[in-house]
């Protein structure tokens, strides 16, 4: 009886196949659940730089936002050629089928008696704050469009506006003729950037993937490539820009 007891004990003594087949499926989804975790994560973001060429960029005059003193022609000092405030002037946008990084709400300013930036971009139902940080007061309207009607804005004050549909909308100034911009709406926009006095820009997070980047200045398009992203930095070779020519 003894014996015959410690032989009846021995079987539970030894993990049985159904339950070693039980661990073994537990790991197995454990580890598929890992490899399925790693894989869907999202893909690693990664700068976007470049640089513009804007030594040798110039527009015919008829096509300068404004005529101030050192432009005009006066029989006593000799017209400065016409320049452009990379940084004022000229925007930056990825275009694509990705995740967006635009942000709901935008600000623009009033600065020196113009816009900064006075080439702006924004996704359609885009909020944009425009704070004005002159001295002087601004009527700011679009042309051509009712949505955004002539409004004072004082000093210090600030005024929002929102962007609905596609298109390029033109800013206007009633107190400041000279003054003008352009609202670039564009629904597939990625992300944006404004080059400093150099040139230099830079997109810091760009989801891997194709897309268009475009150069803007004032309503034109003057440049246009399409750039791939990858997990890594991407640096774009310099682009030499071309004033659009007269149509």
């Amino acid at each position: 009886m003894g014996r015959a007891a410690r032989l009846s004990r021995v079987p539970a003594s030894v993990a049985s196949p159904r339950k070693t087949l039980s661990v073994l499926a537990a790991v197995l989804a454990a580890v598929l659940a890992l490899v399925t975790v790693v894989y869907s994560a999202p893909a690693l973001a990664a700068e976007v730089t470049g640089k513009l060429l804007v030594s040798t960029y110039r527009l015919a005059p008829k096509e300068s936002p404004g005529a101030f003193q050192w432009e005009i022609e006066n029989g006593v000092k000799e017209v400065a050629p016409d320049r452009v405030d990379a940084r004022r002037e000229l925007t930056v946008v990825l275009v694509g089928e990705g995740e967006s990084a635009f942000p709901e709400r935008m600000e623009v300013a009033f600065s020196g008696g113009g816009l900064l930036p006075s080439t702006i971009v924004a996704r359609p139902g885009a909020t944009l704050l425009f704070l004005n940080q002159d001295e002087i007061a601004h009527e700011l309207y679009a042309v051509g469009d009712k949505s955004i009607a002539a409004e004072a804005t004082s000093p210090r004050g600030r005024r929002s506006v929102t962007v609905k549909d596609a298109g390029v909308i033109e800013l206007r100034d009633q107190l400041l003729p000279h003054l003008s911009g352009f609202i670039h709406v564009i629904p597939n926009a990625i992300a944006v950037a404004t080059p400093d006095a150099s040139g230099q820009y830079s997109f810091p997070e760009i989801k891997p993937g194709k897309y268009t980047l475009k150069v803007l200045h004032g309503k034109n398009e003057i440049a246009s490539q399409e750039v791939e992203v990858g997990a890594k930095a991407l640096a774009i070779d310099p682009i030499a820009l071309t004033a659009p020519s007269d149509k």
